[in-house]
This record gives C-alpha cells, sequence and structure tokens, in this order.
C-alpha cells in the first residue's frame, strides 16, 4: 500500500509526487492519458508574481522549487535564469485602475518597477504602438516549457522512489466505511494512506459519487503560436481587462435558459503577448465556460488576433505557425483548492491559469497539512471547503 496516491498527471500532480517522494514517502502517481496532456501542457509556460496578494507566497515558493528541480533534470525545462520582464500596459481608464493594484502590489512585494512614458515604452519595447494610456516595465517574469516542467517534476519524483503510471484511469474513489483507501483503476484498487484528487476540471468526476462537492469550472483557453515576428519583442506584454480577481471572474456553469436565450458563452479575451526564445511569439488568452468536447466559437482567434494587433501592429504581418488550447480548472475566487476533505482524502485543483505559477508551492502546503507541520504560509486562502 502507498503512502500517497496522486491522481492526475498535470503540474499539479507531478509537484505533489516531487514533493511528498523527496520528503521520503512511499508514492504512487496515476494519469490516464499521458503526463501534461491537457492544460499543463498546453498554456503559455510562463512564471510571473500573481496580481493576488494571497497567492504570491506560494508562487515564489514554486519558483525556488521549479529551479531547482530544473537544475537537476534530464530534459531541457527552458527556464529563464532572469526575469524577462513585464511590460503592463492599460489602454484606458479602467484598465489602468486594475494595472495600477497589479503594479502596487508588485512593488509591495519588493520587484522593482519602472513607469514607462511615451518615449520610455518605445525605446522599451518599439513593437507597442497602438493607443496606450499608462505603461510600466516590472522586472518579473520566467519563461519555461510547461510540458518539460511537468515531465521533470514527475522524474523528480521518480528519482526519490515514486512510482509514475500513466495511461491509467482511475475510474473512482476507493473507501472502507468513511474513509477513502485508495481508487479503483483498469488495472484495479490501488490502496494508499491519502489520496490526493489533482485532476484538474475532471476532479469533480471523482469527488462528487462520495459526496465532496467543489465548485469548479472549466474553461477552455486559447494560444496563438506566431513566427517569426517582423520586429523583436524583448519582453512579456501584457493588457488586462479590467476585473477584480476576486469578486468572482471565474465563469459559473450556464444555466439552460441562458444559452436558450443567447447561445453558447463567448470567450473572454485578454492581450498576452509572450516572445520565445527561437523568435516565435506566443499570443493569448481567452475564457469560455467548457460545455463541449471540441470548440464552438469560430471567431474567437480572430478577435484574440484583432485584440492584440490594435496594440501590436507590426504583428499582422507574422504568420501563423499554430493553435491549440486548454481546458483550466477554475474557482469562484481564482484561488485554488488544497488541502484535506475527509479522512484519507485531499484535493489540489481549481488554479486556473496559474497552474504553474502555484503548483509546486501548492504541493508543498498539501504535504504540510498532510504531516501535521506548520504551514509554509497562509492555507485559509485554499481551504477546500470555504465555499461549502
Amino acid at each position: 500500500m502507498a503512502d500517497i496516491l496522486v491522481i492526475g498527471g498535470g503540474i499539479i500532480g507531478a509537484a505533489c509526487a516531487s514533493e511528498f517522494a523527496r520528503r521520503g514517502a512511499d508514492v504512487t502517481l496515476v494519469e490516464r492519458d499521458e503526463l501534461a496532456a491537457h492544460a499543463s501542457g498546453r498554456n503559455q509556460g510562463l512564471w510571473i508574481l500573481p496580481d493576488d496578494a494571497a497567492t504570491v507566497a506560494m508562487a515564489r515558493l514554486s519558483l525556488g522549487r521549479y529551479v531547482e528541480v530544473a537544475s537537476e533534470a534530464p530534459i531541457d525545462v527552458q527556464l529563464d535564469p532572469e526575469p524577462i520582464g513585464e511590460i503592463l500596459v492599460a489602454r484606458d481608464d479602467a484598465e489602468r485602475a486594475t494595472a495600477v493594484a497589479a503594479v502596487e502590489l508588485a512593488e509591495r512585494e519588493g520587484v522593482r518597477v519602472d513607469p514607462l512614458g511615451p518615449a520610455a515604452l518605445t525605446e522599451a519595447e518599439p513593437a507597442i504602438e497602438g493607443e496606450v494610456v499608462d505603461a510600466w516595465l516590472i522586472h518579473s517574469g520566467h519563461r519555461l516549457d510547461p510540458g518539460a516542467l511537468t515531465v521533470a517534476l514527475a522524474l523528480d519524483g521518480r528519482a526519490h522512489g515514486a512510482t509514475v503510471r500513466h495511461h491509467l484511469n482511475a475510474r473512482a474513489l476507493a473507501r472502507r466505511g468513511d474513509r477513502v483507501v485508495g481508487a479503483v483503476t483498469d488495472d484495479g484498487v490501488i490502496e494508499a494512506g491519502t489520496t490526493v484528487v489533482a485532476g484538474g476540471p475532471w476532479s469533480s468526476t471523482l469527488l462528487e459519487p462520495i459526496g465532496v462537492t467543489l465548485p469548479v469550472t472549466g474553461a477552455r483557453g486559447w494560444l496563438i503560436r506566431l513566427g517569426p515576428a517582423p520586429i523583436h519583442i524583448g519582453h512579456l506584454v501584457r493588457a488586462e481587462p479590467p476585473v477584480d480577481h476576486r469578486q468572482g471572474r471565474a465563469p459559473d456553469r450556464p444555466r439552460v435558459s441562458e444559452i436558450l436565450r443567447d447561445g453558447t458563452p463567448r470567450s473572454e479575451v485578454a492581450t498576452v503577448v509572450l516572445p520565445r526564445r527561437d523568435g516565435s511569439v506566443l499570443v493569448g488568452s481567452s475564457r469560455q465556460v467548457w460545455m463541449t468536447p471540441e470548440p464552438t466559437e469560430a471567431d474567437v482567434l480572430g478577435r484574440m488576433l484583432a485584440a492584440t494587433t490594435r496594440l501590436m501592429p507590426t504583428l499582422r504581418e507574422a504568420g501563423v505557425v499554430s493553435t491549440w488550447w486548454g481546458v483550466r480548472p477554475l474557482s469562484p475566487d481564482e484561488r485554488p483548492f488544497v488541502g484535506l476533505v475527509m479522512d484519507g482524502l485531499a484535493v489540489a485543483t481549481g488554479h486556473g491559469s496559474e497552474g504553474v505559477i502555484l503548483g509546486a508551492g501548492s504541493a508543498a502546503l498539501l504535504a504540510a497539512q498532510i504531516a501535521g507541520e506548520e504551514t509554509p504560509f497562509e492555507a485559509r486562502p485554499f481551504a477546500p471547503l470555504r465555499f461549502a
């Protein structure tokens, strides 16, 4: 019998396998597909300082672990040794209010921020030609290969004794009385002292049958790879719509009446432009309530590119190399659910678009909780049953 059974081979599950194995636990990880098969391998590949103060400590711990794992990994994680820098722009007064809050948080956390007037903005990033009312250079942001990082974490767990099994589906949680004792897989029951459900937006399919309900909503997000860029882009460029991440931005499941009246909900679109080492550029982002196995919007890519090229017109001449999407697990307050939910059962899910940013920190928090240790940072913002 394993000490820890981790269900899910995305970055959260892989980080948990690494963390628990490094602590000397007997760990088994099971993944129904390959490692990083879904959103963990289909994202920008970026660590930045979060806009939510409650998650900063979790994010900083994550980056430290990634640096350690990347230095020992047999695969190139492509983690920037120094920050690439993030140019945050506001295109109107509403966006400015959101951006100012992010800038103030970065400064409180000791991150250098340089205000950029029109001339300084042009010098820092000549590709930005659209109308901008304010801009800042935040000295943060590390690029990485998210799929490689997920694999590296899983291999790190294996190097410390974990068993990693992919293409093995966990069908249900196994119970003995009121205690969860493992999971039923296609190869039979795997018993464990503690089972960790880290199945992203699919976590509820295992939790709800045993009476554990978490408000996790799946949201589809698209990315577009362009290349080569007609002009050098040296920083992450971000322009976010004016929303409060702590006030229910995460989309809820739509009602039938809403679909009958309005059709399938449309994606929210923001502008995120990330230069890659090979000269290509990743363009994001979008968010749509996940309802169908395949995409339902014909115009979402065009809307993303239109918003991006209004800010950076030279990208109109770039070629479209590829597009892809992944499904992110969102909580109502966009903070993950991390912790024990019943005897023998813990969860680590609901990270939204910040799985890479918060992954290893989530694993460290959960490991401390299960061991009965003092947690590395405040755990209450991530309590799994905070909406119960």
